[in-house]
């Protein structure tokens, strides 16, 4: 019986560890890639720019930062360990009249495209699922 516990505890654990290794966010930067715009058709298969696993331990959050650098408006996506929130700020500079508006915006799902995560939900039915079996056997 020991030897079916430590099968059925390694299946679980198998099975709760692949939606985290899979997080995927848009990752560009405008200033390095001219497809990385503020807004881009991320349907279109013509576009280079795709959606890519994070190979940062822990991500679970993709960024969209839109603002100045360098004197050159752009906008960089990149994958999060941290939440950085939802906010605006205006920037004037005093060397000329324009006004700026840098963003950061932070969503929580595979590309922020708001897609479920089915591995996720089918994980937890598994694990359940082979839980009451067990159980029914002891």
């Amino acid at each position: 019986m020991k030897l079916v516990e430590a099968i059925l505890a390694g299946f679980i654990l198998i099975l709760l560890a692949v939606p985290g290794m899979g997080f995927a966010c848009y990752q560009c930067n405008s200033t390095l890639d001219t497809n990385c715009q503020e807004i881009f058709d991320h349907e279109n298969p013509n576009n280079p720019v795709i959606s890519s696993q994070c190979m940062m331990y822990d991500a679970k959050y993709c960024i969209k930062v839109t603002g100045l650098w360098g004197g050159i408006v752009g906008t960089h996506r990149f994958c999060s360990a941290r939440d950085l929130g939802q906010q605006c700020q205006d920037m004037r500079f005093p060397d000329h009249d324009r006004l700026y508006r840098a963003c950061v915006f932070t969503c929580s799902s595979d590309g922020c495209n708001g897609a479920s995560s089915i591995f996720s939900t089918l994980s937890i039915i598994i694990t359940v699922a082979i839980l009451i079996s067990v159980i029914r056997v002891l």
